[in-house]
């Protein structure tokens, strides 16, 4: 996952992380526990969570939605922002 922050102002910031196209579904645990262990590195430094955004980049349907518009849809590609506050 490409990780970038950028500071939002006094005591705030924001760090985005962007997940590879992986053309099958997306493996949630994974994508939340590199975030819980850098949220814990940033807690060492004084960082809280203040609020997290999900945009989904791409998403694919099955084989009978693309052709049939039937079947489920899954995210593919994803970004997360996570919300940083120092008190």
């Amino acid at each position: 996952m490409d990780r970038i922050e950028y500071p939002a102002g006094d005591g705030q910031k924001i760090v985005v992380y962007v997940t590879e196209d992986v053309g099958q579904p997306l493996d949630p645990l994974g994508i939340f526990a590199t975030v819980a262990s850098d949220s814990a590195e940033e807690a060492q430094a004084g960082w809280r969570i203040v609020s997290t955004a999900v945009l989904p980049l791409r998403q694919m349907g099955t084989a009978g939605n693309i052709f049939f518009q039937s079947g489920g849809q899954f995210a593919t590609r994803a970004g997360l922002a996570v919300f940083y506050g120092k008190a």
